[in-house]
């Protein structure tokens, strides 16, 4: 085995997702186009819980009048919605909706559905190798992740 040839072979197989077929199957979404950032908006919030405004601008990497345009858009869709801290009026926190949360898990649940229609085109054989070949990346990518530096904490979380 040539595992240079092998470990090419299975980059190409992996990378063949590429993000403008992502972003095709987002402009078709059900309830209109899922573009980048509020994809990005509905992880981060879906991970960390409500925001604050200006952590939300510094996650994304953008100014806070720009995070204030790409909520207010998001709020109108009625996937996140706006709080006024109790202590201070000034802190406006940004939080999922239950409308939110239903599309990020109803995209789990299409991806998960999409991924048993593929994996029933294997036959027996294929589909107890890729469950091996899964386990072993699985256990790859904890082991990655481990080994990562842990990031400072971020401001305004």
């Amino acid at each position: 085995m040539n595992r240079q040839a092998v470990l090419g072979e299975l980059l190409d197989e992996f990378a063949t997702r590429t993000p403008a077929s992502a972003m095709r199957h987002m402009r078709h979404w059900p309830g209109g186009a899922l573009s980048l950032i509020h994809l990005n908006v509905l992880a981060v919030l879906d991970l960390d819980g409500p925001l604050p405004m200006s952590g939300l601008a510094e996650i994304l990497d953008v100014s806070q009048a720009s995070a204030t345009g790409i909520v207010d858009r998001m709020e109108q869709r009625g996937l996140v919605e706006r709080h006024r801290g109790d202590d201070d009026r000034r802190v406006v926190r940004v939080a999922l909706t239950d409308e939110g949360r239903k599309l990020i898990t109803g995209m789990a649940n299409e991806r998960r559905d999409r991924m048993a229609m593929m994996l029933e085109q294997l036959d027996d054989d294929e589909l107890e190798g890729f469950l091996k070949g899964a386990r072993a990346l699985h256990r790859a990518r904890k082991q990655f992740h481990q080994d990562l530096p842990t990031p400072p904490p971020e401001a305004g979380r």
